[in-house]
């Protein structure tokens, strides 16, 4: 079967844009547009879980700072969205990662701890925060963050934009909105603030959905380390 991203594609993009994406502000990250294959994606989003589907869903209820739902039981989702998460975590995608992030010795998270489907409604957000450090199973560092959307007809005032902030949580340096089929990867790191904080405006029965993946290295730069961590919110864990 084939994946569900043209590696061709993917490879130009790693050989045309590694330099902007290593040097990048606040932190390195890419935005790409028409990320998967357009049958892909349409199949993804037909298959979609939604949160009355038959998954263990995990519910995050802390106002002010996460209300969404999520769930890592693969095994649990139709075979669309299974087939995308295996190709995600394929060699050939990772070897793309370590092209365009400069990072070497990258790994899959098997267990998709803290990803899969995400799925947030009506007054759903997530606060500015800086994701955990550590992978505790995997005794690993989490070095790259990838995100893809299928929001169809998406509107600004839905109020759902992923916002990238200074390294010092002080304010919003990039609003992308999480419209169909758009990626976002950007650089794991204990000062890579980000999320989407405005409570969603949403119609009754509409979700901003997304799949989310992270990768991981046994080592990482000397400057980057800190004790293993959880997610670290603006507001209760940062100033």
């Amino acid at each position: 079967m084939a994946y569900v991203f043209d590696l061709h594609q993917l490879q130009t993009i790693a050989l045309n844009e590694a330099s902007a994406y290593q040097t990048a502000s606040p932190f390195p990250y890419i935005v790409l547009d028409n990320f998967l294959k357009p049958a892909c994606a349409k199949e993804i989003i037909e298959n979609f879980p939604g949160p009355e589907s038959p998954v263990d869903w995990d519910r995050y209820g802390n106002p002010g700072f996460e209300m969404k739902i999520a769930s890592s039981k693969e095994e649990q989702f139709p075979a669309p969205v299974r087939h995308a998460l295996h190709d995600l975590n394929s060699g050939p995608f990772i070897r793309f990662l370590e092209q365009i992030t400069g990072i070497d010795h990258l790994f899959a998270d098997p267990h998709l701890l803290g990803g899969g489907v995400h799925l947030c409604g009506p007054e759903g957000h997530l606060g500015i925060h800086a994701d955990f450090n550590w992978h505790p199973k995997l005794r690993a560092h989490r070095r790259v963050n990838m995100m893809v959307y299928f929001n169809e007809n998406w509107l600004p005032q839905y109020d759902g934009d992923l916002e990238l902030w200074s390294t010092d949580a002080s304010h919003c340096v990039k609003s992308i909105s999480p419209k169909f089929n758009r990626a976002v990867i950007f650089n794991a790191q204990s000062n890579a603030f980000h999320g989407h904080p405005r409570p969603l405006k949403l119609p009754p029965g509409q979700w901003r959905r997304s799949i989310a993946m992270y990768y991981y290295s046994a080592q990482r730069p000397e400057h980057e380390i800190h004790e293993p961590h959880n997610t670290r919110y603006k507001g209760r864990d940062v100033p």
